[in-house]
């Protein structure tokens, strides 16, 4: 992707993972690194995949306007107007605006919740998602 392509993805992930209230941005590293995962898998994807991201991506910096009635990019807006632009895309009347989010949030999100605190949060026991199981051993019995 083109650095505005992934500055632009940034603003969505930021968005997208941002939590409570008052509402808090994510960790800025943690969103370079889900950005920079999504900017890798779409570069190994083939040339057909990277245009559709690239309009994908277009679409959503350029839709604020018809979707909240705000004129302004979304990675120009503020992280609450960010926000309740994607909620309100989300759940839009309109089925391609909600088709939109989809395309773009599943694989911008895809390793989120891979390695570290953030895959605790899942529930998930393991070190990473390709780490063998660690099953727990019964003790010993002790001898009587």
């Amino acid at each position: 992707m083109s650095a505005r392509g992934v500055a632009i993805a940034c603003a969505a992930i930021e968005a997208m993972l941002s939590e409570g209230e008052p509402l808090r941005p994510a960790d800025g590293a943690w969103v370079k690194r889900v950005a920079r995962d999504y900017d890798r898998s779409i570069g190994a994807s083939s040339i057909q995949v990277r245009l559709g991201v690239r309009a994908l991506v277009a679409l959503l910096e350029w839709l604020p306007l018809f979707v909240v009635g705000v004129p302004s990019r979304m990675s120009r807006l503020p992280l609450e107007h960010r926000v309740r632009y994607l909620e309100a895309l989300e759940s839009h009347g309109f089925a391609p605006f909600v088709m939109l989010l989809v395309a773009t949030k599943v694989p911008m999100l895809m390793s989120a919740f891979e390695s570290g605190s953030a895959l605790e949060l899942t529930g998930y026991d393991r070190p990473t998602t390709y780490a063998r199981r660690r099953l727990p051993v019964a003790p010993e019995e002790l001898p009587r």
